[in-house]
């Protein structure tokens, strides 16, 4: 965002300020006569005075316990302040600080807390480390993967990203098949649907059916066309690639294909390609769920797909590991 361009934003948001500072302090004051109103009803009759002025008459009591009581109540000016500074503080909250063209809410990256930071790769010069404090984080996010992500999406607890997530998909057919429904109601590729709508955060998780594949420069060339066709739709998104999950130690020992070695190359070629873009994150997910060097039996059933505790700690682990440009 330009200079100019961000002030215009600042005097819109000021304007906006403004305008809803002074309907809420109409509105505290209209509470306020209306509390007083019930109360007197409450206590007696209302009728006017000479000066059109309205003032209660109760039906037990003196003028003076009225007197007294009316000393206690907020005036306009005690409203009108209480009103500007409760909406100071909230709007303050409510308005995310934008950087990049990025918007910044829902996280924290003046004091985040690293202790949890497995090996991620990312380029410090253009990203600093922060936390999601709030699920709303996800509300502008979005997942697109192959089954493991969407038991990630299913059991993780967090219902408000968006998700392109299917059984036997992989980062080939991502890109060329019609497999999700579009607002429209047809159906389109996932980069179709990147044209529909603006996110903030992408997190891409392929892989574990892409281990048979015969040619492995095949799997990284796939991934880079399927992240520049995101970016060309989606420039100020933060593309996240997330490593490959490990299998269990049953598994990986019984499979020539689907086992931990394999998975451990494949990562390789993922943060070696991250790299290389220097913009892209690789996300170090499978940290969260390793025991040992391999998914604990307790896990999964299959071996292969984490049951809901084990999505729960790789959710909390890409809240705890949020990027956010400088």
């Amino acid at each position: 965002m330009t200079k100019n361009n961000n002030t215009d934003y600042r005097k819109k948001i000021y304007r906006q300020r403004h305008h809803r500072r002074m309907k809420l302090v109409e509105s505290g004051i209209g509470v306020v006569v209306a509390v007083i109103m019930i109360f007197a009803l409450g206590q007696g009759n209302l009728k006017k005075n000479v000066n059109g002025q309205e003032e209660f008459q109760p039906e037990s009591g003196t003028s003076a316990d009225i007197s007294e009581s009316s000393s206690h109540d907020m005036s306009y000016s005690d409203t009108e302040e209480a009103a500007q500074q409760y909406l100071a503080t909230a709007e303050d909250a409510a308005i995310p600080d934008q950087r990049n063209g990025q918007y910044v809410q829902f996280v924290n990256y003046t004091n985040p807390d690293v202790s949890g930071k497995g090996a991620d790769k990312y380029d410090s010069n253009i990203y600093m480390p922060a936390n999601a404090t709030d699920d709303q984080y996800f509300s502008t996010s979005l997942l697109i993967g192959d089954s493991r992500a969407e038991a990630l999406g299913l059991y993780s607890g967090v219902d408000n990203w968006d998700m392109c997530v299917a059984k036997n998909l992989d980062i080939e057919k991502v890109a060329n098949t019609k497999m999700f429904t579009c607002d429209s109601g047809e159906q389109c590729t996932v980069v179709e649907m990147l044209g529909m709508k603006s996110y903030e955060n992408i997190y891409i998780s392929f892989g574990i059916n892409e281990l048979g594949w015969i040619y492995e420069d095949v799997f990284i060339e796939d991934y880079k066309a399927f992240i520049d066709a995101i970016r060309e739709i989606q420039p100020n998104a933060t593309i996240y690639v997330e490593n490959i999950l490990p299998v269990s130690k049953a598994l990986s020992d019984e499979d020539e294909i689907y086992n931990n070695s394999n998975i451990k190359a494949f990562n390789k070629l993922l943060k070696r390609m991250c790299k290389d873009y220097g913009d892209i994150i690789y996300l170090d997910v499978a940290s969260s769920v390793t025991v040992d060097g391999v998914l604990p039996a307790d896990a999964s059933t299959d071996g292969r797909h984490c049951n809901q505790e084990y999505c729960e700690k790789w959710l909390d682990y890409i809240r705890q590991n949020v990027y956010i440009k400088k």
